[in-house]
């Protein structure tokens, strides 16, 4: 068997986290394990096939904090200004400013939000970052390079958020709603968008999945509700308010997200700062 997983491992990462995550979806058993599906997957696999050893690489990344403080502060902050520049743009096109509840009205409690985003594995960043970053880019990166291993893991996972689609709750099921199920497609540009993104930071930072991984993640998380929609942390907790984005500038935003991809693409030649010298992981591979 560990020779088998050892020969598909991939594949079987990838099977492994879609039905991890979109069986208790559509079971409706547990629906917030969808978002811990590719960590679970990725701590499976490597355990089978590298047993305590496997884990221990796999945890590694995690733990390179020590970075450039420009690094640290385009983790952070990356997002946002994405997002500004496609609110920028949203505007001179003639649309509506979002009312930025959460700044006007609650700025007391957006650190706790800030925390809940970052440590709560059904929130994204814990729950996928040690598969999508941790697992997946590595080993690709090794055998297709940068640039392929972005855009196999920006593929997959914007497919994979596809139960989203069917939550008209949710902001990005209001506007599938809206503007119907091809929205897909623009939505899966805009997670290999990010791919392009987290793997350049990825690899400058010698390998942090701390920070092109969990940090970043985390920050298109928490920017986007604050800056782009309607979302309200005390409606949210009373349950009197669902947080919504203008489909027109969500469009927009994903379109600045794709340029900026495409420019840094063009810029480091499709290397992606990638020093074709795999890590100590990788090479044990």
């Amino acid at each position: 068997m560990k020779n088998f997983v050892n020969r598909f491992q991939f594949a079987i990462f990838v099977i492994l986290t879609f039905v991890l995550s979109w069986f208790p979806w559509y079971a409706g058993i547990a629906p917030e394990v969808m978002a811990m599906g590719p960590s679970i997957a990725a701590f499976i696999v490597v355990l089978v096939v590298g047993g305590k050893r496997g884990f221990i690489d796999l945890m590694r990344p995690f733990g390179r904090w020590r970075a450039k403080l420009g690094l640290w502060a385009i983790a952070i902050l990356g997002p946002a200004v994405l997002y500004l520049i496609g609110l920028g743009v949203h505007l001179l096109l003639g649309g509506k400013a979002p009312p930025f509840i959460m700044i006007r009205e609650e700025l007391n409690i957006i650190p706790l939000y800030l925390i809940m985003v970052v440590l709560m594995p059904w929130n994204g960043p814990v729950g996928e970052e040690f598969g999508w970053r941790g697992y997946a880019l590595p080993r690709l990166q090794t055998k297709y390079g940068a640039l392929f291993a972005s855009l196999i893991i920006g593929a997959i996972w914007g497919i994979w958020h596809l139960p989203s689609f069917f939550a008209p709750q949710g902001v990005v099921g209001a506007i599938a709603a809206a503007v119907g199920m091809i929205f897909i497609l623009p939505y899966t540009l805009g997670t290999i968008a990010n791919s392009i993104f987290m793997t350049w930071l990825y690899n400058k930072s010698k390998a942090s999945a701390l920070l092109a991984g969990i940090v970043w993640h985390a920050a298109i998380n928490f920017w986007a509700p604050v800056l782009l929609s309607d979302s309200s942390l005390v409606a949210a907790r009373e349950g009197t308010h669902l947080p919504t984005i203008a489909p027109n500038l969500y469009l927009t935003v994903l379109a600045v997200q794709v340029m900026g991809a495409i420019i840094l693409v063009i810029t480091t030649k499709g290397n992606l700062a990638y020093s074709n010298q795999p890590s100590q992981e990788e090479a044990s591979l």
